[in-house]
């Protein structure tokens, strides 16, 4: 790997930190619900760099963003882990079955990330009562999904990556 092409990586990672960490000041209705917008960076990432690129750019932002709040290792953590994973495992797996546009797998990720939340939930406090959370946090899913889903597209229309990649000569 080129050190031009680490850096944009390293670059998109930052990113991806940031914007995490600056929604958290965006207040939502449903306590615990952010409007996901470090996924646009993942779905970006999906569509025009590899697959480890994009999985180790999902994996350290939410680890890094963890450690940045003081969550690290948190019930919450765990939380924003599982829900991350199974995102993106979901959106892979749709972005590469081309059946869904980008927006389409944006909010089969937002909707994935709120059910891999739940399920830790489940898991880490031994109850399913907190299923009853999940359609009120499925619908608001769906809504920032399509909303990091359109910003998402607009991006890849433009195909900003792919024309700096080339302009710079990174492989």
């Amino acid at each position: 790997m080129s050190v031009k092409r680490l850096c944009l990586i390293s670059m998109m990672l930052s990113i991806a930190i940031v914007v995490n960490l600056l929604e958290s000041f965006i207040p939502m209705f449903v306590p615990g619900v952010k409007l996901g917008l470090a996924n646009i960076i993942i779905l970006i990432m999906l569509y025009e760099f590899r697959v480890t690129e994009a999985f180790f750019v999902d994996l350290l932002r939410i680890i890094l963003a963890g450690l940045l709040r003081g969550s690290f290792l948190t019930p919450t953590f765990l939380m924003s882990l599982g829900g991350g994973m199974l995102s993106f495992l979901v959106m892979l797996f749709f972005s590469r079955m081309k059946i869904f546009s980008v927006i389409g797998v944006s909010v089969l990720g937002s909707i994935s990330h709120a059910t891999g939340q739940i399920i830790v939930a489940i898991i880490l406090l031994s109850t399913k009562a907190v299923l009853y959370y999940l359609p009120f946090i499925a619908l608001l899913s769906l809504l920032t999904g399509i909303f990091s889903g359109v910003l998402t597209k607009i991006y890849l229309k433009r195909s900003i990556t792919q024309r700096f990649l080339k302009e710079n000569g990174i492989e």
